[in-house]
């Protein structure tokens, strides 16, 4: 008996455009700037609407949408409108951890039609974006903590000694991953590295983590400075390697390399390439390429990469996170044990 046809399902073309609604509605109230009338105390609609010289039919459908979102509050008894603690932080223009460019450059149509030129002609397009926004927004993230604790526990970097151990986080963004290691050990210094806006950012999170007085803040550019000679136990490339091109990356590994003492660490936590079709990798791909001619590299083109620049036992612990260490003479195979499970290896 023949199997029954396939019957198509038009929730598949609803799910792909509805999902986009939200960051439009977004957008449209950043430009219409509805949330800084509201940073003076909760209004109504029509006060909103006079402020952002708009019709009030208009402005009271979009700050519905934007309640039902949960990113405003409606208050019943006197039909106003209140921004979300999170709102007032990251929507106000002028507020220190505001990120609406953000939101706005994430939705642009500009960078759609970018992006389709780049598939079309393969060459990136160039598209810059407010990093020290996205930094901002990263580092009052509620989960970054216990996720960045459980990287190090992963890649079995030894912090239960008493002497100093000296990380070297490169395009730190808010430095979460470092300075959160910083603060549940003692003897863990950081050396952030990014360009000034953004270190501006960890600069905050390190005072509001208690931690500022054992890390140092260096304004720099990873495609081009050096960072020094053996100085450091370990360092990191978090979310920043799937950006870079492939001979960007390997130039970053040497230099690295070179920063490392011997036996010292690289961990790299990164949206990879797999076998199979994955969501976050082909996005990843499909955005990076556009801005810069990054990818969502595969493992195989790491182990590469950190071959090439001298490392040895690079590890591929789970779907994000790689080590590789700076073997000294007679030591591949303590770390080796050190790191536990080995899902793929350099050897």
């Amino acid at each position: 008996m023949a199997e029954p046809a396939a019957v198509p399902n038009s929730d598949l073309v609803y799910n792909l455009y509805g999902g986009g609604f939200l960051g439009q509605f977004t957008r449209l109230a950043l430009l219409l700037d509805v949330f800084t009338p509201l940073s003076a105390g909760p209004a109504g609609a029509e006060s909103v609407a006079a402020a952002c010289n708009a019709d009030v039919t208009g402005i009271r459908a979009l700050l519905d949408q934007l309640c039902s979102s949960e990113v405003l509050e409606y208050q019943p008894e006197t039909c106003a409108y209140a921004l979300t603690p999170s709102a007032a932080a990251f929507l106000v223009r002028g507020a220190k951890t505001y990120a609406g460019d953000w939101v706005l450059a994430n939705t642009d149509p500009a960078m759609w039609d970018r992006m389709l030129d780049t598939i079309r002609s393969g060459e990136p397009a160039g598209y810059i974006l407010p990093w020290a926004q996205d930094a901002w927004l990263e580092s009052y993230s509620p989960s970054r903590a216990a996720y960045s604790l459980e990287l190090w526990r992963t890649v079995g970097l030894e912090t239960g000694t008493n002497r100093p151990l000296h990380l070297l986080d490169l395009a730190c963004g808010c430095g979460i991953k470092t300075l959160a290691l910083a603060q549940a050990h003692e003897n863990v210094h950081v050396t952030c590295v990014d360009s000034p806006d953004v270190l501006e950012v960890a600069r905050d999170l390190a005072r509001r983590l208690g931690v500022e007085a054992r890390t140092a803040f260096l304004p720099g550019d990873i495609l081009a400075d050096d960072f020094g000679t053996e100085r450091f136990d370990a360092a990191l490339l978090g979310l920043i390697t799937y950006i870079l091109t492939p001979e960007q990356n390997a130039s970053v590994f040497r230099r690295a390399y070179r920063a490392l003492r011997p036996g010292g660490r690289l961990v790299i936590d990164a949206i990879m390439a797999s076998d199979r079709p994955s969501e976050w990798a082909s996005r990843a791909t499909l955005l990076m390429s556009t801005w810069n001619g990054g990818a969502a590299h595969s493992f195989a083109d790491y182990r590469g990469w950190l071959e090439q620049a001298g490392f040895r036992v690079i590890v591929q612990h789970n779907r994000q996170w790689l080590s590789a260490v700076k073997s000294a003479p007679g030591r591949e195979d303590k770390h080796a044990a050190v790191l536990g499970v080995v899902l793929n290896t350099g050897h």
